[in-house]
């Protein structure tokens, strides 16, 4: 009888113990594949965030480059040409014995508008400068230097009160309307833009407007205005880019932009 008391209890201690183990080997797999899992989810985040920083990187690169580009035209076209004009009028004043007060004041004026127009596009390219003014003011100045020449209207509206952005948002929106800006130049065939700052509760939405000879965006592929890339880098600070055009009233870019 005491044996098969003993059995008992040895039976309950077995059946306690191999319980006790099984348990504790479920929470240790339990604590595995969440310690798996997070893992995989810190893995998972350093690759979005790397690729992250590849597509910001890229469309950085492609921003300046087009943005090179078009300054390249702009100091051929505009400063190249002043600069060739006061060489002429300089050998020609060279060339006569008395010196001519108007043709002097003309070089000095052609001279002096060539150097507000290198550094207007010196402005223009510094991402640094970008930080310390308004993103309204920056993009003020552009128009400013696209309506110097007289042969296109200009106008900024702001409605709301301007908020501040993050620093990458703040760069890559207004490198999305200068190059929506200079496309306007190359392609529109406009005589006026409108450019609207809406500073709604939950995100800026920026409309950029010509009344040029507009496009299909069906076809946007093809005519190398570089639209898509517009759209990509809206993506890239969390917003998005929406082109409409028509032959009739010409083309519109909005762009929604977060506050965070």
């Amino acid at each position: 009888m005491p044996t098969d008391r003993y059995q008992e209890i040895l039976a309950v201690i077995i059946t306690v113990v191999v319980l006790f183990m099984a348990l504790l080997c479920v929470l240790v797999l339990i604590m595995f594949n969440q310690q798996r899992r997070k893992f995989r989810h810190a893995a998972e985040k350093r690759s979005l965030s790397e690729a992250y920083q590849k597509q910001l990187l890229q469309a950085r690169l492609e921003m300046q480059e087009e943005t090179f580009d078009s300054i390249s035209r702009e100091i051929h076209d505009n400063v190249g040409q002043l600069l060739s004009l006061a060489k002429v009028q300089l050998n020609i004043a060279e060339q006569n014995d008395a010196a001519d007060k108007d043709l002097l004041e003309d070089i000095k004026t052609n001279v002096g508008q060539a150097m507000t127009d290198l550094r207007d596009i010196a402005k223009s390219l510094s991402s640094e400068r970008l930080q310390w003014i308004p993103l309204t003011q920056a993009v003020s100045q552009e128009l400013q230097r696209i309506g110097r020449n007289g042969l296109m209207k200009c106008h900024l509206r702001t409605v709301g009160e301007e908020r501040s952005l993050p620093e990458q948002s703040k760069t890559i929106a207004f490198r999305i309307v200068q190059e929506s800006l200079q496309n306007i130049l190359k392609h529109a065939q406009a005589s006026e833009i409108a450019v609207l700052f809406d500073f709604a509760d939950s995100e800026l939405r920026i409309s950029v407007h010509d009344n040029g000879v507009g496009f299909d965006p069906v076809h946007v592929t093809s005519n190398g205005l570089g639209l898509q890339n517009m759209k990509t880098r809206a993506a890239l600070m969390g917003g998005n880019a929406h082109i409409d055009s028509n032959t009739k009233d010409g083309t519109t870019i909005l762009i929604h932009v977060p506050y965070v």
